[in-house]
């Protein structure tokens, strides 16, 4: 959909006003956003919306170091968003937990779990490996072998 008010761009941001109970909506392009009074001075970009997860005392704090591999500094991480390589996610870890808490309220990744609730059959077996392993460690032989007969079932292989 292109700007409704050059006509030249393609629409990035939806305005929607509501006045005296009647709605009008407008899309526009980031340059025709600028100009209006709303979003006036506004950095509509992906590294102002990141830096905006931080406050001002995480924004200012701790900005001192780099990465040691491809010596991206932490200063530049906040303001962006973007890590220099793979080994900036260890390097800035101390920053980024806080802000996984902020966005997802979690630092660990759960992935999707089916509509039914369950968990997904190859966790269930990796958590009755882990029992089976702790039952013969306990020498519960018997609980055990009833494990191990649990686990072949669900692999299909009883």
């Amino acid at each position: 959909m292109m700007c409704e008010k050059c006509g030249v761009n393609p629409a990035a941001v939806t305005l929607t006003r509501v006045v005296n109970g009647k709605k009008s909506v407008v899309r526009l392009c980031a340059d025709c956003a600028r100009e209006t009074s709303v979003y006036k001075d506004m950095d509509l970009g992906f590294s102002s919306l990141f830096s905006s997860f931080f406050n001002d005392s995480e924004r200012n704090a701790d900005q001192g170091g780099e990465c040691p591999s491809c010596h991206t500094a932490r200063a530049e991480f906040i303001r962006t968003g973007k890590p220099g390589c793979p080994e900036c996610y260890t390097a800035f870890e101390s920053s980024m937990r806080p802000l996984l808490k902020k966005i997802h309220s979690t630092t660990t990744h759960v992935g999707k779990v089916p509509a039914s609730g369950s968990a997904p059959a190859e966790n269930k077996i990796d958590l009755l490996r882990a029992e089976l392993k702790a039952a013969v460690e306990a020498e519960e032989y018997e609980k055990a072998a009833r494990l191990r007969d649990e686990i072949r079932e669900m692999e299909g292989l009883a």
